[in-house]
């Protein structure tokens, strides 16, 4: 393994970069987070009687007199089944969960504040949903009810059944209809007035859909990962349709406009949202060659990335906010600023007793400031074993390690520095029907 440090180095600088949410979607490590108090780290590392090294994240509660308790619970996008076992047990006793997932525009229940907003909102959750009613409808060999189209997305991504939910309402309270056709379907919305015709805003909607090839699944390259180190993947062992679960974050069409507001117009996270750049070739070359070691190593190479994540990922650098400059800003800030301002609604009259926050680990300490701000204390933390790493195995020395840990810091320090592009605006990323998990920098 120790020819193998430019490799390592490469896959290693990609994690940080491009979101392949470990310790994060679960994903993170952004920008502007004041440093975490000693007594408060949300990622940690530990060395058993055997020799492993353990990576974990953390999870607190926080309490006030007469609110409601409210549980940060840490994650990890790549884990054992074991430690996605746990959390799911911490968050099913919670009676609302806010969870992280940058999702699909059109994924959203449709709305606005004038004409035109309705309309294009209503047009865009119509667009999302034609993909998914129509690989049901392949599927089935016919044309499914919009329950089905639930019940079919929800067996393969348990956020999709809400999210078909909120979209198959048009923006005036009206559900779409699936019209049949010989060689398809149409989507209908009967627009404002809910009549058949009309003009203006009570014009009808209607989407044609004859059947096409399947689009590919952009969480693929994640999952791929997992099941190289032998891990599992986080939307694979999360349950998220679950009563109270909601999801608290940004369409993607926010998350551009944010990486426009900021001037990032070339970001790396940017880049792998819209499905290209180092997350998806680089890490996909890179992958190919791990495998290639594996099988001539017996599995060393794989088991020295996995020890390279509990040692950066268990480090407190890894989610210092150092890394991405201004597009860790959008990643980390602007999105906890949405999450808080959800909070702050269900938090009105009759709020639920126990709500937790389920997000990356480098979220945490932004969160954990804003609560402590308003008057929240901190209870004691458990700590999830996410994975861990056998140095023995993984036949890397020290030197080697410590050349691929500074790898990953080059890299995250020439992301941070480097300036804004002058390209054009590009189009909303393309994503699967189903949107993929946040893609964040680090824990």
């Amino acid at each position: 393994m120790n020819s193998t440090p430019a490799i390592l180095g490469t896959l290693a600088a990609s994690m940080l970069c491009c979101g392949i949410g470990w310790a994060t979607a679960g994903q993170d490590a952004a920008a502007s987070v004041p440093p975490t108090p000693p007594d408060q780290a949300w990622t940690g590392s530990r060395t058993e009687a055997d020799g492993r090294l353990v990576l974990e994240t953390a999870t607190r509660t926080f309490t006030r007199p007469g609110a409601p308790a409210i549980t940060l619970v840490g994650v990890a996008h790549i884990g054992t089944a074991d430690y996605y076992k746990g959390l799911q047990a911490i968050l099913d006793a919670h009676d609302l969960v806010l969870y992280e997932s940058v999702y699909p525009t059109g994924a959203a229940a449709p709305g606005g504040s004038d004409a035109a907003a309705r309309v294009a909102s209503t047009r865009a959750s119509m667009l999302w949903l034609r993909d998914l009613v129509d690989a049901t409808w392949r599927a089935d060999g016919a044309v499914p009810t919009i329950d089905r189209v639930a019940q079919h997305a929800g067996a393969d991504d348990s956020r999709c059944p809400a999210w078909i939910k909120a979209a198959s309402v048009d923006a005036w309270g009206q559900p779409l209809a699936i019209i049949t056709l010989d060689d398809g379907f149409s989507l209908v919305s009967l627009g404002a007035d809910g009549r058949i015709g009309g003009s203006g805003e009570d014009a009808d909607l209607r989407l044609l859909q004859r059947s096409r090839k399947p689009k590919a699944d952009g969480d693929g390259l994640q999952r791929e990962l997992a099941r190289m180190l032998g891990l599992e993947f986080q939307l694979d062992r999360i349950d998220y349709a679950q009563p109270g679960w909601v999801v608290s974050d940004m369409t993607f069409a926010q998350l551009e406009k944010a990486f426009e507001r900021r001037g990032v117009t070339d970001g790396m996270v940017q880049g792998s949202l819209r499905g290209g750049g180092l997350s998806g070739d680089a890490i996909g070359t890179v992958m190919t060659i791990v495998k290639f070691m594996d099988a001539a190593s017996g599995g060393s190479a794989s088991e020295a990335v996995k020890l390279l994540m509990v040692q950066v990922l268990g480090n407190r650098a890894a989610t210092d906010g150092a890394m991405l400059g201004e597009e860790g800003k959008v990643i980390l800030d602007d999105r906890n600023e949405l999450v808080w301002a959800d909070l702050q609604k269900r938090l009105g009259t009759a709020p639920p007793q126990r709500i937790a926050i389920f997000y990356g680990a480098a979220h945490m300490a932004d969160f954990a400031r804003r609560l402590h701000e308003v008057g929240y204390t901190a209870g004691e933390v458990t700590w999830s074993t996410t994975l861990s790493a056998d140095a023995r195995r993984a036949g890397v020395d020290e030197a080697t390690m410590k050349s691929l840990r500074d790898a990953m810091e080059r890299a995250g320090r020439r992301s941070a520095k480097a300036p804004a592009s002058a390209s054009p605006k590009p189009e909303q990323p393309a994503r699967p029907p189903a949107g993929g998990a946040t893609p964040d920098p680090a824990p």
